[in-house]
Parts: C-alpha cells; structure tokens; sequence
C-alpha cells in the first residue's frame, strides 16, 4: 500500500500535529509505503503562503504514485484548503481518506452561506472514508454525508512508561491554546478562588494564543506566586510536567477528542474536563475523572475542592485513568484500524 498523507508542518503547534508526530513515533512509515506532505505552517503570512504553494507542488508531484491520499483536516479555512486537495485527487481517481480535527466543526458550518455549505458537502462526499473522532461526531457528520462511510477512531497516544505518581502535591496543569473555547479564564477565576484556602496551589499553563489578556488577569487578581505562564511546551519538558503535577483540567466549551487530556490521564493525573466533543468517551464520571459542563465555574471550583481534600479518591482516579488509557487510547490499536481501513480501500 503506498499512502500520501497531508497535514500541517510538524512544527506546528496543536493536537492535529500530535495525532501525526504519534503516527510516525510509533512506526506507521515501516508498516506501509507512507510519504507526509505538510501543506501549511504557523508562520508569518508569507513564509504560511509559502508553504502552501511547495505543499500543492509536490502534491501535485506526487499524486499519481499513490494508492490512498489521507488528509487531515480542520474546520473553516483548513476545510476550503483541503477541499482543492480532495477533487485532484478525485480527477486522479485515487481513493481519499478525510481525517477530521475540527473541534467547531459545527459552528465553523452553521456560520457558512449557503454556497459555503454545499461546498463543505461536496467535498466530504467526494470522500470514500471519514475520520471521524468519536461517536458523537460520527452522528453529527451522518447528516452530511452517507455514515457508510465514516469511520470512528479516537485519537491516541504512544504510551508513556507507568510511574509512581504523587498526588500530594497542589499542582494543577493546562496545555491548549488560551482564549475562551479551552476554558483558561474559567479555571484561572476559579483557580483564584481556590488559593484563599489552599495557597500552596500552582496552575502550571502551558500554550499560546491570548497571552497577555491571561497575563492581565493574572496580574489583575494578584496571582502571580500561583500561576506559572509555561509558553508552549512540547517535548522532554512536556513530559516533565506532565509527571510533576497531580491534576489535569481542561474546562472546554467545544472538543474533537483533545490529546493532551489523552497525554495528561497516561501519566497519572487526576483529570477535570467538560462533557463536550468526545471527551465523554475518555472521561467516566468520578471513576477515571471528572466531568463538569463548559462553563459551570461552581461546579469545577467544588470538584476541585474535593479532589483536593480527598487523597483515596484521587488515587482511584489517577490509577483508572492510566487504566482507560491502556485499554482503549494505546496507540498501537489505532494503528491497526487505520492500517485495516487501509486496506479495505485497496480491496474496494
């Protein structure tokens, strides 16, 4: 099977890029005949224009060796982008993989017009298969497109060595991009709250995005001894963190299937998301995690209260959510369905 697969530069920061960092780490390039063209970086505008046009040129170059084109894809600008990628291919009668990332999918096409609309329909019906992260983006993108052909994979990770945890410590950690969708002023107010009674408590918060509006209210709540700006992390030193804090909490209002949630349950940590995207698939309530709704500052500040005040309860989480990870999230799994869905297309 010879596979071309595009996405982002691998510098790039984001979970679409982790997906495809795990790919190869864990050895998808020696299972199958696989070239990786990256159609777009995180650049300025011209370097980002740049890497488009080389992108589109060695696609071009290379489409008519390859048996299955794989495209990971995003929502609004991502979806136009790659939409000329998928009717090339199609003009080549190549059989096409879309592989979903967009965690406002949804609302990136109820903003479209109806010329945007048909647009977005038509290319994901040119598609043979979709990748979709969970089932309850399946069910929203059955309505689009014939659900024959969507495919659930969630995503996963290469799984870090087990470790002794210690979950005594107060340390809180947040990897995303800042701003309203992932939660970060939510969790700094509440953080804020927190640290009258538990002035020990650190938030560690990694990411870029709306830096100095975070820093602003930082500075605007005099939480500078417990909030530590740690830019983007990736990495040895994402692994570090990962191992030193004892929570986990992304309180986000829209997801896909968000890998560091993925990455934060493997090394231990006792995780607080929000029932939005797949996350309800990763997160048991109160058997390997907690579940909270988007927005529901309450309810996130007495989950962590509790947490914090409760040491039986965050073993129980911390050694089910390692558990949940191994069983279901192993990166080796989802390699296997991806290498079979390879090969029922070459079959077709």
């Amino acid at each position: 099977m010879k596979i071309l697969m595009l996405g982002p530069a691998r510098t790039v920061k984001g979970g679409m890029t982790s997906v495809v960092d795990n790919y190869f780490n864990y050895g998808l390039n020696q299972k199958v005949d696989l070239k990786y063209i990256e159609t777009i970086n995180d650049k300025n505008k011209f370097l980002k224009a740049l890497k488009e046009i080389k992108g589109k040129i060695e696609f071009l170059t290379n489409v008519k060796k390859y048996d299955i084109i794989h495209i990971h894809m995003a929502s609004r600008r991502s979806t136009f982008r790659k939409g000329k990628y998928v009717r090339i291919a199609k003009k080549f009668n190549k059989k096409v993989i879309l592989h979903i990332h967009g965690a406002e999918y949804k609302i990136f096409f109820n903003e479209c017009n109806e010329k945007q609309k048909k647009y977005v329909i038509k290319t994901l019906n040119l598609a043979d298969k979709i990748i979709v992260l969970s089932e309850e983006w399946k069910e929203y993108f059955s309505k689009l497109v014939n659900p024959q052909k969507i495919v659930v994979i969630y995503n996963s990770i290469v799984l870090p060595e087990d470790l002794k945890k210690d979950l005594e410590t107060q340390n809180l950690l947040f990897l995303g991009r800042f701003g309203k969708r992932k939660g970060i002023y939510d969790l700094i107010e509440v953080v804020s709250k927190l640290i009258v009674n538990y002035p020990n408590l650190k938030l560690y918060a990694g990411g870029d995005g709306e830096i100095e509006k975070v820093e602003a209210m930082i500075k605007n709540k005099n939480m500078e001894k417990n909030v530590q700006l740690l830019g983007w992390v990736t990495g040895r030193e994402k692994e570090r963190i990962l191992k030193e804090a004892s929570f986990y909490v992304l309180p986000s209002y829209n997801e896909g299937m968000p890998m560091s949630l993925i990455e934060g349950m493997a090394y231990k940590n006792v995780c607080i998301s929000t029932d939005v995207g797949g996350i309800p698939k990763v997160i048991n309530n109160n058997v390997n995690g907690v579940i909270i709704k988007p927005g529901d500052k309450e309810k996130l500040y007495s989950a962590l209260k509790k947490l914090l005040d409760n040491g039986e309860l965050r073993q129980k989480l911390s050694n089910n959510a390692r558990r949940t990870v191994e069983e279901k999230f192993n990166i080796e799994n989802n390699i296997e369905k991806l290498i079979d869905l390879y090969e029922e297309l070459c079959d077709a």
